[in-house]
């Protein structure tokens, strides 16, 4: 197993952001993108990228104002930039974008402005701000709880809230994201609603819906259904469908 490489990447803007590679120059590789509040060195996303580093390559970034990046957070409006960066550093290979919330968002609006993703998986991926559109208290929100509290945070560096409209993914935008994409919704992820996921596969050309059963929100879902989110990964991945 390759071991992690941090190193320094310098999106279009000219904004600096850092990542992490466990690079063995294979001619498929994984980047991943964490949520709202996450980073690259989180322990859910060390595990995706080990669970799937026997068939791939893997890259992990910090987004803006997240992690060790600086900047502020833009609410998606610049953060699909440094995720262009990060796949024009992995080309000419096969890249593939695994996204956890937010993450999600940065993938879909990258490839929609040309980032050439082979395909994508879009874990708990909002498509616009109104995430409170359901009741978020109650036994979903609970179920989070352990795995909040056990889960390590640095504090984000973050822009105005801006209007709802203006932090949405728009239908062009989704219309344009054609490569397969895999979008993942937990049924009991207190956050994020179906509606989010039923956008997704109402616009995304080459759209597959899984549903777990039970399954927390964006990262959580790796502390709650780990073992079956990565073979669904992996399976996608490696599919020619």
């Amino acid at each position: 197993m390759p071991k992690p490489t941090h190193l320094v990447l310098r999106d279009a803007s000219g904004l600096d952001f850092s990542a992490t590679t466990w690079d063995e120059g294979r001619p498929t590789v994984v980047l991943l993108v964490h949520g709202l509040l996450g980073n690259r060195s989180m322990k859910e996303i060390v595990r995706i990228a080990e669970g799937l580093l026997d068939a791939h390559d893997v890259m992990a970034i910090d987004v803006r104002g997240h992690g060790e990046s600086p900047g502020r957070f833009t609410w998606g409006r610049e953060e699909w930039s440094q995720v262009a960066a990060a796949v024009a550093h992995l080309a000419p290979r096969k890249v593939f974008g695994v996204g956890f919330s937010y993450g999600g968002y940065h993938l879909a609006r990258a490839t929609a402005r040309g980032a050439p993703f082979d395909r994508l998986v879009l874990v708990g991926a909002p498509v616009d701000l109104k995430v409170l559109d359901h009741f978020p208290f109650g036994p979903k929100l609970w179920r989070h709880a352990p795995a909040a509290l056990g889960r390590g945070r640095r504090r984000m560096r973050v822009e105005w809230l801006p209007a709802g409209k203006e932090a949405a993914l728009q239908d062009e935008e989704l219309s344009a994201v054609r490569v397969p994409a895999l979008v993942v919704h937990g049924e009991s992820d207190w956050l994020i609603s179906s509606r989010h996921a039923d956008r997704y596969m109402a616009m995304l050309p080459a759209g597959k819906r899984l549903d777990i059963p039970r399954g927390l929100h964006g990262e959580y879902l790796v502390t709650s259904h780990g073992d079956v989110l990565i073979a669904a990964i992996r399976s996608f991945l490696d599919s020619r469908a």
